[in-house]
């Protein structure tokens, strides 16, 4: 049957039903249209192709009617096309790449703003999870990124020294190579040089910093040093004292970058000279303190002279008390005023894990400084090691540049933990209730398991060059009962020195079992070995500081009397020709051994009593910095919120810290 033929049997079998319906009145003043205009319409109709709604994309887009066949349809079998199958979306005006440009920010501005949101979230159980990995903070980050990311595709480890060397002061300007090359590679000079960026603003978030500033330009002053004592001090420093403070950093800034700035910065330069002249006291007898102690008042001087001026340089600040803070824990006589400054000062600038260059230096110093007194006294850190912004991710697929300082970082952060567990098992153990002590016991060993884990994770995923090169037993002609451990990596010894100490602890805190236990007992015996192993085949004078604290912690495990003279040893042969002395730890060794006292050796309490403060007339607050007591005096004294703070009557908040809402400072120093 044709069309003609069905539309004209349609149109006779609806005619009786159309007149049944139709009124008579509409009949007969209706127009009736005619047969052929009839037959017209239900012909096109009829004709009408049905639209496809599952027909492949590509013949979409070539605006052909798809036979919708599953896997290949016609039309692309015949011109030997992709058939691609899904939905289009249609989106009006997107943007899938970054704005064309930054507003330029205003010169000398002193406004940012600062999301806490992830803080606070953390705050909360599951509150952390919710979110999405962290981004870069700041175009600097990002850009760093980027470059680690390029350097990844490149896939040669012996860029890894090159780059850690380069990456907190990178300038594409300062290579021999073409511009193009640079922008091709960095994605432009402008990201480092433009408007909208000062150099050195990732020190100081919340502000700018001419030092940072000079810094990150490598601005350096042409003069010299002139005077032979100024020039005999300073070498002093960077040769003996400046190794200690960079033992942890690969840029080298307290050796290789701020002497250079030193002439220009007076504060800087009087700091050094006090560190200097403290250790050529200590290393040889006829070179008096008293040249040190000037020094130290006078720095002392201008630092709080400094914290009274609200435009203060607070990098620079921070840097100096640092270095003041190492020439107290050289001489354990004086009272600890800028340890607590320091630390303070850090958090005011903002400083953490994950701050590049100098910050990122200067926050592990204090906190490596402060974890090694915890160790040692069995105090809790009064800075909360989750708060640091560790990279915990220990995963074997992570890019090169993932270098050996971030496992080092994350075995102190471990270690922290753990010290801060053994305060809280302690307590525990303490309580006057039985039967609720054992119930909070057994209810921390779910804890104690997840910080062995992180230990044993730690172990099996460090690189090949955090372990050791060789690892001899005793009986393999070694006269010595401790193994000859051999590292070559500076990063790598202190890591095994942090391991071993955060292993012996932890078995010495088991909830249940408790050290006297046979399992825990040889773990402790077996790390404490090792330790031992390390330090006495140490030769890289700048970790001694950490090798005394972790030998004296695994030397009170030694049980015969051969390996504990050896152990003394060790401990005589570690600080030769450093300004570290071991009498009183090793007076305390032989009172934990139950040997008698040696004749001539100073009793502890005596010399403790007899410790002196420093001059009267240091214009310092008489109630603030460091107590002998049982509590970490960092928690009263570290943060300059609190009534005792260590520059109590001369601290001024800075215009910076002025800005920020109370609320998001105090999160902050959480």
């Amino acid at each position: 049957m044709n069309l003609t033929t069905r539309a004209q049997s349609k149109s006779q079998s609806q005619s009786p039903r159309d007149s049944a319906t139709t009124p008579s009145s509409q009949k007969d003043n209706s127009p009736r249209p005619s047969s052929a205009n009839r037959k017209k319409s239900s012909e096109i109709a009829e004709t009408k192709a049905k639209r496809t709604r599952t027909g492949c994309l590509t013949c979409r887009e070539r605006h052909l009617k798809c036979d919708e066949a599953l896997g290949r349809c016609l039309n692309c079998r015949k011109s030997d096309r992709i058939c691609r199958r899904g939905v289009r979306l249609n989106f009006i005006d997107i943007q899938t790449v970054a704005p064309p440009h930054i507003i330029a920010r205003p010169k000398g501005a002193k406004l940012t703003f600062r999301d806490d949101s992830r803080f606070i979230a953390s705050e909360y159980v599951g509150g952390f999870e919710r979110y999405p990995p962290p981004q870069p903070e700041s175009p600097i980050e990002e850009r760093r990124q980027i470059q680690h990311e390029a350097l990844n595709m490149i896939g040669s480890d012996q860029l890894e020294s090159l780059f850690q060397s380069v990456a907190h002061s990178f300038d594409p300007l300062g290579f021999d190579l073409s511009q193009s090359v640079a922008n091709d590679f960095l994605g432009g000079s402008d990201i480092w040089h433009g408007a909208h960026l000062v150099p050195g603003d990732e020190l100081l978030p919340h502000g700018t910093s001419s030092f940072a500033h000079k810094l990150a330009l490598k601005q350096f002053s042409p003069a010299s040093l002139t005077d032979p004592e100024q020039i005999f001090l300073l070498q002093a420093f960077v040769e003996d004292v400046g190794p200690d403070m960079d033992s942890m950093d690969v840029t080298r800034h307290f050796t290789q970058i701020l002497p250079l700035h030193a002439i220009d910065e007076p504060l800087l330069l009087k700091a050094f000279l006090a560190c200097g002249a403290r250790h050529i006291s200590l290393v040889d007898p006829s070179f008096g303190p008293e040249k040190a102690h000037h020094y130290y008042l006078v720095a002392t001087q201008d630092l709080l002279h400094a914290m009274q001026d609200p435009n203060r340089d607070s990098v620079l600040c921070a840097t100096a008390a640092l270095i003041l803070s190492t020439y107290e824990v050289m001489c354990p006589q004086s009272v600890m005023k800028h340890i607590a400054g320091s630390r303070a000062l850090i958090r005011e600038c903002g400083w953490t894990a994950k701050t590049p260059s100098l910050g990122g230096t200067c926050f592990w110093i204090s906190v490596t400084m402060e974890l090694l007194s915890c160790l040692d006294k069995g105090w809790p850190l009064s800075w909360d090691p989750d708060t640091w912004g560790v990279d915990m991710n220990m995963t074997q697929n992570q890019p090169f540049w993932k270098g050996d300082d971030h496992w080092l970082h994350r075995i102190i952060y471990i270690c922290a933990k753990i010290a801060n567990f053994r305060v809280a098992i302690q307590h525990l153990q303490s309580a006057v209730d039985t039967r609720s002590r054992n119930t909070r016991l057994h209810e921390a060993v779910p804890e104690w398991n997840h910080y062995n884990a992180l230990c044993e994770q730690w172990i099996t995923s460090i690189p090949r060059s955090m372990k050791p090169l060789s690892l001899p037993q005793p009986w393999q002609g070694s006269k010595s009962g401790f193994p000859k451990t051999w590292l070559i990596k500076r990063s790598a010894i202190m890591s095994q020195f942090f391991y071993h100490t955060a292993c012996i602890i932890l078995a010495g805190i088991h909830p249940i079992k408790g050290p006297i236990e046979p399992e825990m007992k040889e773990v402790q015996q077996s790390h404490a070995y090792e330790i031992c192993g390390l330090a006495a085949n140490l030769k890289d004078h700048s970790v001694s500081n950490i090798a005394i604290h972790c030998l004296a912690i695994a030397a009170e495990l030694l049980e015969t009397q051969t390996s504990r003279e050896e152990a003394l040893n060790i401990l005589d042969a570690t600080t030769k020709n450093t300004h570290w002395h071991t009498e009183l730890i090793k007076e305390k060794l032989r009172r934990h051994w139950g040997w008698s006292q040696q004749p001539g050796t100073v009793d502890p309490t005596q010399m403790h009593t007899d410790f002196h403060n420093l001059d009267p007339e240091l214009p310092l607050h008489e109630d603030s910095g460091f107590n002998v007591g049982i509590t970490n005096p960092l928690f009263d004294a570290g943060d300059f919120s609190l009534e005792g703070n260590p520059y109590h009557g001369y601290y001024v908040p800075p215009n910076h810290h002025q800005i920020l809402d109370q609320y998001q400072y105090n999160s902050f120093l959480v």
